[in-house]
Order: C-alpha cells, then sequence, then structure tokens
C-alpha cells in the first residue's frame, strides 16, 4: 500500500490572532492546545502512516513536543504553508501528502481516510481536497468563504472568492436554487442537482508534484485572487474535488475563537 503522511504546517505570527495555535485559554477550557485537537484528530485516520507538525518557531515546537507530538523545524523563508509542508517532505519516504492547518480542529479522522482512499484510485489529478455544499446565502457571497465549480468527473474548473456560478436567469430555470436572502438557506430542492461548492482547505498531494509546486510559475489569477490553488489549475494540472458532509469551522479570528471554546463550556 502506498505511504501517506499528514504534516500540519504551523506558524506562531498570525495577522488577526497571533499564537492561537498554542493558546493557553485552549487548554484552560478543553484541555489541549488548538493545534493538539487537530493533531489528534488526525491521527484518528486510519490510513495515515505518520503525522508531523512543521513549524520555524520553537514555541510551537516545544508544546507540540509537551503533548508527545512529533515535530519538524523548517526554514523561517517560508512564503505559505505549502513551502513549508514541501520542505519536510522531502526528507520523506512517502508517496502522498496530506496538508491540514493546524487551526482546523474540527477535521476527523473519517474524513481523511475518505481523501485517501479517493486519491489511491485517482489516475489524473495531482491534488485532491474537499467541498462542501454551501447552505447559506451569507456564505455564498462571503469573499471569505471560497467557491470552486466542479466539472462532471468531479475535477475542480475554478476557484473563487466571487459568487461562481452567477446565476442569470434564477427565475426561469428549475434546476439551480433560488438564492433570496441572507437569513434562507440555499433552497436545492428535489428539482435540482447542482450544487453550490465552498472549498474546504485540506489537500492530498502526490509528493512528487508537491515538490514542483513552488517552482511552478505563478498565474496572475493566482495573486489577483490571493488563492495559491489556481497555480496547480493554471499550469494543467487537475484537483479532484470531494463533496463531504463533513463540517470544518476554522480559527481564524478571536470571534472564531470564542465559538470553539464555546463548544467545551456548560
Amino acid at each position: 500500500m502506498p505511504k501517506t503522511v499528514a504534516i500540519i504546517p504551523a506558524r506562531y505570527a498570525s495577522t488577526r490572532l497571533p499564537g492561537k495555535l498554542i493558546k493557553n485559554e485552549a487548554r484552560e477550557h478543553t484541555g489541549k492546545y488548538l493545534i493538539e485537537h487537530v493533531y489528534e484528530n488526525v491521527m484518528n485516520a486510519k490510513n495515515i502512516h505518520e503525522v508531523i507538525v512543521a513549524t520555524d518557531d520553537e514555541r510551537i515546537a516545544e508544546a507540540v513536543k509537551r503533548f508527545g507530538g512529533c515535530v519538524k523545524m523548517t526554514s523561517t523563508n517560508h512564503k505559505s504553508g505549502t513551502d513549508r509542508i514541501a520542505e519536510v517532505a522531502s526528507n520523506l519516504e512517502a508517496d502522498f501528502v496530506v496538508n491540514i492547518q493546524g487551526d482546523e480542529p474540527d477535521v476527523k479522522g473519517r474524513m481523511i481516510d475518505d481523501l485517501i482512499e479517493s486519491m489511491y484510485d485517482e489516475k489524473e489529478a495531482v491534488v485532491c481536497t474537499f467541498a462542501n455544499e454551501i447552505r447559506s446565502m451569507e456564505e455564498f457571497t462571503d469573499p471569505n468563504a471560497v467557491k470552486v465549480v466542479i466539472d462532471k468527473d468531479s475535477y475542480a474548473m475554478y476557484f473563487s472568492r466571487a459568487t461562481i456560478p452567477y446565476i442569470r436567469d434564477e427565475n426561469s430555470n428549475p434546476k439551480f436554487s433560488k438564492l433570496e436572502s441572507t437569513s434562507d438557506t440555499v433552497n436545492t430542492g428535489s428539482n435540482t442537482s447542482f450544487l453550490f461548492l465552498k472549498h474546504l482547505g485540506i489537500y492530498m498531494y502526490r509528493k512528487d508534484f508537491l515538490l514542483r509546486f513552488s517552482s511552478l510559475a505563478i498565474p496572475d489569477i493566482e495573486e489577483i485572487e490571493k488563492l495559491e490553488q489556481l497555480r496547480v489549475l493554471s499550469n494543467g494540472y487537475k484537483i479532484k474535488v470531494i463533496v463531504t458532509p463533513y463540517m470544518c469551522e476554522g480559527v481564524d479570528t478571536p470571534e472564531d475563537f470564542e465559538r470553539f471554546l464555546g463548544k467545551y463550556r456548560i
């Protein structure tokens, strides 16, 4: 069986919530650091051979060691988490690498196994990732919720912060949902087979492609949208998209952190 390693890129700096991965408030209220929740959930995947935290910060490294996790130090010069995991992966014997952000405490081992099983069967894509069905107009119009459109074989056609696809004739075309207001859910009734999809930023790469990724030409569209996955598509590679029922709420802001803690408060 191919060998798959999960790598969790972790940095201390964060524009909106510095140090969130090892904030003591998380340990006080939940018993674990934020990144510890992620690490243990990924460890529950049956088909992961190894889980590694990749960081350039000694504070994160020490915290991971304290809870018994595996950590590798990386360069401080990386521009993205993908570059960070590629550095670690370059020194590993593995066929595939799963990239899970350290601020995704809702990730489940079952999700990772679904991703792995799909990628093992995949013949064309070099990357596999997740998407959730969009259920509200608020989510559909939120630029922080990255939308993805897929083809008939579930390969990504495009990712965008914009509302894609644009519904020009929503009132006259029963195949598509009618988006009414931010308080209403998206109505995907029995007369439609179309799903509006939000990208979930968990990736599985073929290792050889991951090591080539940083050398690929960066297209203008990546710079415009600030979406790294567009580099894959723009350079002619395929991304497989798995629509999952599992929802993940990342911790990006102080409000997200409070919401996360609130799940454990009585």
